[in-house]
């Protein structure tokens, strides 16, 4: 291919003359043929030696105006590039909170019992998008030396969390289905301690509280074992805000909460994940969820409340500057 001759039929296309009228491209010394024939009208024009020299350049070195170009046209898509990268960087962590249908707010009854019937009656506010029920246990490693290692560990009575809400992602394996006894799923971390891969078995330690103290109590600590179904990772986890979500995590099948087991364990505290509709004021949705709490008395009449927003802040925060650094 030519370079020379394309650049100058493109000249052709605009009225500048890049060859005599009838002139045989294939004659040869075109170019002499030109000059001697036509220079006084080509040098005639504005800028003619100029053309004229670049011409010459073009067909000496044409390789090198090609590498030039091809440069240029990489550094130029360099900064579009990285805008666009700093545009996904800065929107990843709201579009994995939407995949994930994670809550934003956590309501907490005063009783630390079990509410259901209060749950559900909240889940008919007409703020509430949807709300999953979930109970905290105080579970840890055993360890042959020294004491034990807790664990982040919880269940969905509903069986709604980890599946429809705050979705976990799946690393390794498959997640547990609802009504499957003695199952659970796993964090890359906690799986790293116990050496587990989906299909093993994960001893834990159930440890309840003394009934005199109402404190836990290690030395009442009942043996626990659930077959690992999966290795996930969790939303909480990706920038935590507090210690509790730096450790490792288990989150055990549904049917645990019914369990004997469960009853006998210390719970931290039983509590309701909610997902405000859109435009939904969540000044309003604790009104209207502190009033309906006093007509349930297994809530104790009071509602504790944590806001995830500051969980969601943390995150973008720790994200945005990837995505600053991308266009600097």
């Amino acid at each position: 291919m030519d370079l020379g001759a394309t650049w100058f039929r493109a000249l052709e296309a605009v009225g500048w003359p890049a060859s005599p009228p009838d002139a045989d491209s294939t004659t040869p010394c075109c170019d002499a043929c030109i000059l001697d024939r036509y220079g006084a009208q080509w040098l005639n024009r504005p800028m003619g030696s100029v053309w004229l020299r670049l011409r010459a350049d073009v067909r000496l070195g044409w390789r090198t105006l090609a590498a030039l170009a091809l440069l240029l046209g990489l550094i130029g898509g360099v900064v579009p590039t990285a805008a666009a990268g700093a545009r996904r960087t800065d929107t990843a962590y709201p579009c994995l909170l939407s995949w994930a249908s994670a809550t934003q707010v956590d309501i907490l009854p005063f009783s630390r019992e079990p509410a259901p019937r209060y749950y559900a009656a909240m889940a008919r506010l007409p703020q509430a998008a949807a709300v999953s029920a979930q109970i905290l246990y105080q579970i840890a490693l055993p360890a042959r030396h020294g004491a034990p290692q807790l664990v982040e560990a919880f269940s969905s009575p509903d069986g709604t969390i980890g599946v429809s809400a705050d979705r976990v992602k799946i690393v390794q394996g498959r997640m547990f289905t609802s009504r499957a006894p003695g199952q659970a799923v796993i964090d890359p971390q906690l799986a790293s301690l116990v050496h587990l891969r989906p299909g093993g078995t994960l001893h834990l330690l159930g440890i309840p509280d003394n009934p005199r103290t109402g404190e836990p109590d290690l030395s009442r600590a009942i043996p626990l074992a659930f077959r690992v179904t999966a290795i996930a990772v969790f939303d909480t986890q990706i920038v935590p805000v507090n210690a509790s979500f730096s450790g490792p995590m288990v989150l055990l099948s549904p049917p645990f909460t019914g369990t004997r087991a469960a009853r006998s364990i210390y719970v931290y505290g039983d509590d309701a994940g909610v997902r405000l509709r859109p435009g939904a004021r969540l000044t309003a949705f604790l009104h209207d969820a502190e009033m309906l709490a006093r007509r349930f008395p297994a809530t104790g009449g009071k509602l504790g409340v944590i806001s995830l927003s500051d969980q969601v802040t943390a995150t973008e925060r720790a994200i945005r500057p990837q995505a600053v650094a991308l266009v600097r």
